[in-house]
């Protein structure tokens, strides 16, 4: 089996790895996402906080 291996599970992340799982074969690919944080509160929000302290 195929492994792929996504570094940081913010708002890029786990975009990729949703893309990835439509776009590769589930019998031949494992994704795994590494973070450095524990606990992940995926918050669409949060980015668009961000942008809007960034200006």
């Amino acid at each position: 089996m195929k492994k792929l291996v996504i570094l940081g599970a913010g708002t890029g992340g786990t975009i990729m790895a949703n893309k990835m799982r439509k776009a590769l074969d589930r019998d031949e690919w494992d994704i795994t996402i590494i973070d450095q944080f524990k606990t992940h509160y995926y918050q669409p929000g949060f980015f668009i906080l961000y942008i809007f302290i960034k200006i």
